[in-house]
């Protein structure tokens, strides 16, 4: 019987890095949590590339269906078997930046400074208290000599090389990103000469070779030259959306390649998305806000419009905030504030010193750092609209995760966007300051053409993470 083994190669090293979940490692996640649930642990597992010994390790993925949320710490556990941070002894405020040595010891003197002048406001709008501090920060010295705890449950995988237990015809599956790992694609080559494995790859976008002005300048080359490789040990390629697929095809063409390409667009759903909504309990645990920092209940206490997303040129947020400061200067407008959700990306620099020379738009503009999945599905929840005028998009998952709390959206009309968007959204030309303006007005004075769009999302039978697993699923059998 075939094996199918999910390649988690980015999620280990992300795991290693982040403690936040990013849109691609989400995707790898919710894809073979399913196919694991399925089709049994016995033809569903996933692999790694291990740098150190040079080889491909194999091993049981039916830890997956231990936890739904993204837990780095779980994950680094069980794929890696031995902690990569101190999970157990990081004063909650710091928890983010517990694997980031510059950022964790700036904050942890930033703190304690603030505890010396006994700046109560200052943890409270952390989400603690000051004496919560206190009891944090002596119980993290009391154990800071112990070594690294694992991850409460996870169960430590046995890895195995991949050679020794795969047979010709079984199916490697890379969903995630694996670009820049040379000595990863040289031993696909080999694990596919030598043993007859299948090897298959997602493609996420291509915005590298058809956006680079947004990326390093020396990225785009390493991708594309990742990409060409791989035509050497691809079987078939899936891509996220129609738009992808063409330009994937427009890509393989030039490199005279001829290799099938399958569309599985993904899904429009945060989680377990609209299903989960119908239920009381689910939205009894959105609307708690237990976990969820003092800094972004504060800023959703008033009216709010939300952007998710990593903060990046590509994401078009300049414009997006230019239009948001001629809104407010608009008399027949009463804006709600605009918030930004996501961690801070490339060149953004001028934008956040226009952010701290205004006075973040003089308030009317909020940025909540690096939020968590519950702090994220809190934010959805609770948003009037959400707005996506990126310049360029593989898919486009906040779109759709907006779509599945019910949320109509400010979207750019380009790309796959549209794929995602349907005719749910409120479309604007990215390249314009006042077609954003404009859309964004309409949601907000329009109270018609809101709920005429949020019905339209009622009435829709929105694509979830099931029936992208199932469409894959299909393709590989």
């Amino acid at each position: 019987m075939q094996t199918y083994y999910f390649d988690v190669t980015d999620i280990v090293l992300y795991v290693k890095k982040e403690t936040t979940i990013s849109g691609i490692q989400r995707v790898a996640l919710e894809v073979i949590r399913r196919a694991v649930g399925k089709l049994g642990p016995k033809r569903v597992k996933v692999g790694m590339w291990d740098k150190g010994s040079q080889s491909y390790l194999a091993m049981d993925a039916d830890f997956l269906l231990e936890r739904e949320e993204f837990d780095p710490d779980f994950l680094a556990a069980a794929l890696l078997g031995k902690a990569v941070r101190k999970a157990q002894t990081v004063p909650s405020i710091l928890a983010r930046y517990r694997n980031q040595r510059a950022k964790y010891l700036y904050h942890w003197l930033r703190a304690n400074l603030e505890e010396y002048k006994r700046n109560h406001r200052y943890f409270e709008r952390r989400g603690t208290t000051l004496e919560g501090w206190v009891l944090e920060k002596e119980k993290a010295h009391r154990s800071s000599k112990e070594l690294p705890v694992l991850a409460p449950a996870a169960s430590v995988q046995k890895r195995v090389p991949l050679e020794d237990v795969a047979q010709s015809g079984d199916r490697l599956i890379i969903l995630g990103a694996t670009w820049g790992l040379r000595d990863l694609n040289d031993h696909l080559i080999v694990l596919k000469e030598k043993i007859g494995v299948e090897i298959d790859l997602l493609i996420h976008d291509l915005i590298p070779l058809v956006a680079s002005e947004h990326l390093a300048d020396d990225f785009s080359e390493t991708f594309y030259r990742w990409l060409e490789g791989s035509t050497l040990y691809c079987s078939r390629y899936f891509a996220n959306s129609q738009n992808t697929g063409k330009d994937l095809r427009c890509f393989l063409s030039e490199v005279n390649s001829d290799l099938p390409i399958d569309v599985v667009p993904l899904a429009q759903a945060l989680g377990d998305g609209p299903a989960a909504l119908d239920t009381q309990s689910f939205r009894s645990k959105l609307n708690a806000t237990k976990g969820v920092r003092r800094s972004f209940l504060n800023m959703t206490k008033v009216p709010y419009v939300l952007v998710v997303g990593t903060l990046e040129t590509r994401k078009n947020i300049w414009r997006l905030a230019q239009a948001w400061q001629q809104l407010i200067q608009d008399p027949q407008v009463e804006p709600p504030r605009l918030i930004f959700a996501g961690k801070k990306g490339w060149y953004i620099d001028e934008f956040l010193d226009w952010m701290k020379a205004s006075g973040n738009l003089d308030g009317w503009i909020s940025i909540a750092d690096r939020p968590t999945d519950k702090e994220l599905a809190f934010l959805f929840h609770n948003c009037v609209f959400t707005a996506n005028v990126s310049t360029y998009e593989g898919w486009g998952l906040p779109v759709g995760e907006g779509l599945s709390f019910g949320k109509t959206g400010v979207v750019a009309e380009n790309s796959s966007l549209t794929e995602v968007g349907g005719d749910m959204v409120e479309y604007c030309d990215a390249h314009s300051i006042s077609s954003i303006r404009d859309a964004c007005k309409r949601l907000i004075m329009d109270d018609d053409r809101r709920t005429e769009l949020e019905q339209r999302i009622k009435n829709t039978q929105l694509r979830s993470w099931d029936d992208v697993t199932n469409d894959l699923l299909e393709y590989l059998n």
